[in-house]
């Protein structure tokens, strides 16, 4: 409807002048939207606040990874790669900077490291199939896993893996007698499984390797970061890219096996409780010189280093009978450092344990133990575990085998000929020793691959015995099959 606009404007007009004519003055616009405001806000109903829950704590027990004492930055003694044994003359002069922290008065006396736990005496045999050499472990019982005080001492804390979370609870385990490789099965002893047996290795078939967690095309045994790696000149370094069924095949093929979880961590701390490491509980100076107890992850390691001022001289593997000053309480070598080693068990949490990972926890993954060349200390003690996919293998990762006393028949001790009166010259020591002497059963020096062939039997002695040696057992290397 449209209005005329006379209408329009009386209208206006009209209430103008009753406007100006009121006695009330009309309220200010401001006062009357701030009134409106006060009002709505009257009338909102009354709101509860919101309680927050708590954060979940699902670790409380353990401290934020790391709380270990770090390691100072690294000294003029660090020195470059090398994997030779030091040519230089021991000296008696100190380094600089040493010298500048010793106590001015020569009468202060200086600390001394604490002395390692006494190590049992050793009882060895040799096995005839590889001529390895192993350490008894008498039956008994042994505390596993780690307790509150062992993480706390070497700062295990963050992440329950890194804390130890599947480290515990420390129990008791109750093994029977059993014998365990000295050290690790060797690139000499498994070439000469290869070369008798013709296996090939899941690197071998599947064309890679592992070294970390990167790829390596062509990495094997025989080529432990790709082809232009060898082992001719490391036949006495611990074999490495080999899988759980390699090791376990290899195991087998020698009649022996992989020991189970709790028989490993028994060989590497012994049964007193009284050691984290398979030396001791040390793992910073003064308390223990670590580059003579194990090769780990320090200022050779080709990773981020993690101790810059100890030299182990090893970049990578070192030679399994190295670090004797780091054996285990039976005389195992290498148990701690240098690879990881595969063991029999799945990663099963220990009974009662509260650290449940199902992603992680199951038969289906293996375990090894000891840590690497690539590790830091704290991980090498004898209680961590890592967890792994049965076909994984990388340059890190070795084994050694097992066998239970009831089933290991050691190889006879070598029999000395009698001395035989004559005036005729002596042959020279070159000829070898007799041709049945278990001197005979042992790996090529430096095969040249998996292709390479046994070495042949030593060389008739000079000079005939006046007694035939005492009949030997033998042990036919094959007999267990792959």
């Amino acid at each position: 409807m449209k209005y005329p606009v006379p209408l329009v404007m009386s209208l206006f007009l009209t209430f103008w002048l009753a406007a100006c004519s009121s006695a009330t003055p009309t309220p200010n616009f401001e006062e009357m939207v701030a009134a409106a405001v006060e009002a709505t806000i009257a009338a909102l109903p009354t709101q509860a606040p919101v309680e927050i829950p708590a954060a979940a704590t699902p670790y409380p027990t353990y401290t934020p990874y790391p709380t270990y004492t770090p390691f100072p930055g690294p000294t003029a003694a660090a020195v470059a790669l090398v994997e030779e044994e030091p040519t230089a003359e021991p000296t008696t002069e100190l380094p600089p900077d040493l010298a500048t922290s010793l106590p001015a008065d020569p009468a202060t006396p200086v600390p001394s490291p604490t002395p390692l736990p006494q190590v049992e005496p050793l009882n060895t045999a040799i096995r005839a199939a590889d001529n390895a050499v192993m350490v008894f472990v008498p039956a008994g019982e042994f505390l596993m896993g780690a307790s509150d005080a062992d993480l706390a001492r070497v700062g295990a804390g963050g992440a329950p893996k890194l804390g130890g979370g599947d480290e515990q609870p420390q129990h008791p385990v109750n093994l029977e007698a059993f014998w365990i490789d000295r050290t690790e099965v060797t690139n000499a002893q498994f070439s000469n499984f290869v070369n008798l047996t013709g296996y090939k290795t899941a690197a071998e078939l599947d064309g890679y390797g592992m070294s970390g967690d990167e790829r390596i095309e062509e990495a094997t045994f025989y080529h432990p970061r790709g082809l232009n790696t060898g082992i001719d000149d490391k036949q006495n370094h611990p074999v490495v890219q080999v899988t759980w069924q390699d090791a376990k095949t290899y195991c087998e093929w020698v009649g022996a096996r992989l020991p189970t979880e709790a028989e490993w961590e028994k060989a590497a701390k012994g049964a007193a409780n009284d050691r984290i490491f398979p030396w001791g509980n040390g793992f910073q100076p003064p308390e223990v010189n670590l580059a003579d107890v194990a090769n780990y992850c320090d200022a050779s390691c080709p990773r981020n280093s993690n101790d810059p001022n100890t030299n182990d001289r090893f970049a990578y593997t070192a030679p399994a009978d190295n670090f004797p000053a780091g054996a285990s309480p039976y005389g195992a070598l290498n148990m701690a450092g240098n690879v990881w080693e595969w063991v029999d068990s799945s990663y099963l949490g220990y009974p009662g344990n509260t650290y449940e990972l199902p992603e992680t926890f199951g038969e289906y993954f293996k375990v090894v133990r000891g840590g690497s060349w690539d590790n830091a200390v704290q991980h090498l003690r004898a209680t961590f575990r890592q967890n792994n996919e049965p076909h994984m293998r990388s340059d890190g990762t070795g084994f050694r085998c097992a066998v239970s006393e009831a089933d290991f028949t050691p190889a006879p001790e070598p029999v000395a000929a009698p001395t035989v009166e004559s005036t005729v010259e002596a042959a020279p020591e070159e000829a070898g020793p007799a041709p049945d002497s278990p001197a005979d059963i042992e790996v090529p020096a430096s095969p040249a691959g998996p292709t390479s062939e046994p070495t042949s039997p030593p060389a008739e002695p000079a000079t005939a015995p006046t007694a035939e040696p005492a009949p030997q057992e033998t042990t036919e290397p094959g007999s267990t099959g792959n």
